[in-house]
């Protein structure tokens, strides 16, 4: 997970959940002007934080913490690593058809990130029904249902009659992929901007979704129609321009007699900032990422 200067973080603490904002990161040294030492190193950086109230307003106390203990809060939604990959927390989604369950969640295990999968794939979520909502709740004891890590609290809270399942699992989405070939005259950036499947096999995304071939050609050319600017970890002004786009699908493999185990969507970025390209080169933007919007189905 990728933590930088201004992203908005949470952690565990004491008294529960804390909330903040990163106002530096140490990779060499100890955390300045905080109540504890904490030091960070180029293997375990650290990051100085400024604590921020229950509106999300900053208050000027500072704390040091690790970037390992901290998950990632965008607008709200908070993020975290799980199985080397960013995930999104507290958002169930569905699981792909054939798993033993139906529905899956990330949450925060004390310092750890916990995959909790709940739901009987073969029944019906009947909640619309005030009976059976009732029969439901009152059978799983749902009132006292607190612990998130466990598999009955997600389901209570899709038993709930205030929201709906689809509300529940609708999600925005980031779709990722690897940079793979960098021209330094130019400054354009080669890679993958999503992978779907390899080998045949479909991929699963970070939220736990699987994008077929006819969207992702979608997705491609909606973008491409569309501004085709691209903002450093998404924040900030445009600092890079999609200027090559290939959707690589097995149907386009096929056409153009492309070798590849892979179904995705190729790129190529034109870089137009100095500190950007600084990050490209050094490594530190390694990674394609795609945001959009999305409503989840069960497939």
């Amino acid at each position: 997970m990728s933590i930088s200067t201004g992203d908005k973080v949470s952690w565990n603490s004491s008294g529960g959940t804390a909330r903040g904002i990163v106002r530096q990161i140490i990779r060499d040294g100890n955390v300045p002007d905080i109540p504890v030492k904490v030091t960070g190193s180029k293997e375990e950086p650290a990051a100085r934080i400024e604590i921020v109230d229950d509106e999300g307003k900053p208050t000027g106390e500072m704390v040091g913490h690790k970037l390992s203990t901290l998950s990632k809060s965008q607008d709200g939604v908070e993020k975290a690593e799980y199985d080397g990959r960013e995930v999104e927390l507290n958002k169930p989604f569905r699981l792909p058809s054939g798993s033993s369950k139906k529905f899956g969640v990330y949450v925060k295990d004390g310092d750890k990130t916990k995959k909790v999968t709940f739901g009987s794939p073969d029944m019906e979520i009947r909640r619309d029904d005030p009976d059976a909502r009732r029969n439901f709740r009152a059978r799983h004891n749902c009132d006292t249902a607190t612990d998130k890590t466990s598999a009955r609290y997600w389901s209570c809270r899709l038993w709930q009659e205030d929201t709906t399942v689809s509300e529940m699992t609708k999600s925005e989405f980031e779709s990722y992929g690897k940079v793979t070939k960098m021209d330094d005259d130019q400054r354009i950036v080669y890679g993958y901007a999503s992978v779907i499947s390899k080998d045949g096999v479909p991929i699963v995304d970070r939220q736990g979704d699987i994008i077929t071939a006819e969207e992702l050609e979608k997705a491609a050319s909606q973008f491409m129609l569309g501004e085709r600017n691209g903002k450093t970890m998404h924040k900030g002004e445009p600092t890079t321009t999609i200027i090559h786009s290939f959707p690589m699908t097995n149907e386009t493999k096929k056409a153009y007699e492309i070798e590849s185990p892979y179904e995705a969507w190729l790129i190529a970025v034109k870089v137009h900032d100095d500190e950007t390209w600084a990050k490209v080169k050094e490594g530190e933007l390694k990674d394609f990422s795609i945001g959009g919007a999305a409503t989840r189905r069960e497939v």
